[in-house]
């Protein structure tokens, strides 16, 4: 039976990473140490039971000797983790009000995707799939500030981050994600400009003060804002944009409950030709009606179940 003895600003979790390389470790000490609970406070000197020679993760053990890192998280009780090597690039970054207690999302991705989950779990790993996988999760701490879970992988093709409550998201990098569902958050919409790839925008119940940055998905083939807590400006503004922006974009079938402004018609013209616009509607009149923007595939707009398109 070994004997381990308690630093400053040790809990039990980082004892059990300490020991067992594992906060799983948990368990053995909890068996070995009658009086001990999770929610024990403990303090410089206490003297803990173990098993001696029973160790969870030895990778991390050996980690932890050969750098000299004595887990001591105090308050924070988050310890470092760090995925293989093989998948080191943070692909999502979601930060979390600090009182959230769990969340849950869908991820589909073609190689493995490392999640930590900003507690003292160890990093989780989910196996590729083609179809959306569901993953819930119970944060094992409290803190003080905001939670950040990091999402490892070069292959995620689809995720739903709805569950998670976030108040900002961040993609880095190149990704191949091609859907993006984010529903009923409360954020800004940065995170979607970097989304070379996707086709595909769920952002129903939204609340969002512009637009602007989905001007830059010029693949997006679907565009989800129904319910979106956004000002008829905010529309009428991403609308205008969408004309401006017109070049090297796939045809898309946009879905509001927020009216734009104006009547839907053609807008009158300056001395060069070119259109000027005043309203969100006449954004709408010019992208159905001009040719060269329907020429195979064609735009459609669906506004409170009215639809406006120039396809036959």
């Amino acid at each position: 039976m070994g004997k381990y003895t308690v630093i400053s600003g040790q809990n039990i979790y980082d004892i059990a990473l300490h020991i067992y390389g594992s906060i799983e470790g948990v368990v053995d000490l909890l068996m070995n140490n009658s009086e001990l609970s999770l929610a024990a406070t403990l303090k410089a000197g206490d003297e803990l039971s173990y098993t001696d020679g029973y160790i969870i993760n030895p990778d991390i053990v050996a980690y932890n000797r050969m750098h000299n890192i004595v887990p001591a998280n105090g308050e924070r009780s988050v310890y470092y983790k760090e995925p293989p090597v093989s998948c080191s690039r943070v692909a999502v970054k979601i930060i979390l009000p600090h009182a959230v207690t769990s969340g849950n999302l869908a991820i589909a991705n073609t190689t493995p995707v490392y999640i930590d989950w900003g507690d003292n779990s160890a990093i989780e790993e989910m196996s590729p799939t083609s179809h959306p996988c569901h993953y819930r999760h119970y944060f094992d701490n409290q803190i003080s500030h905001p939670r950040k879970i990091r999402i490892y992988s070069y292959g995620i093709t689809e995720i739903d981050l709805s569950g998670l409550d976030a108040s900002a998201v961040y993609v880095l990098g190149s990704n191949a994600i091609e859907r993006f569902t984010l529903q009923n958050a409360t954020l800004r919409l940065d995170c979607v400009s970097s989304l070379e790839q996707v086709y595909y925008l769920n952002l129903s119940g939204v609340k969002t003060k512009s637009l602007l940055p989905l001007l830059e998905n010029k693949k997006l083939m679907t565009l989800d804002l129904t319910d979106a807590r956004i000002t008829r400006e905010v529309v009428d503004e991403y609308l205008i944009g969408l004309v401006k922006k017109h070049r090297g974009r796939r045809n898309c079938e946009i879905i509001l409950t927020v009216e734009p402004s104006g009547v839907f018609r053609e807008p009158e013209r300056d001395e060069n030709l070119s259109y000027i616009l005043t309203c969100g509607m006449e954004a709408i009149w010019v992208i159905t009606n001009e040719p060269t923007w329907n020429e195979s595939v064609f735009w459609k707009f669906n506004i409170n179940g009215t639809i406006y398109t120039s396809q036959p």
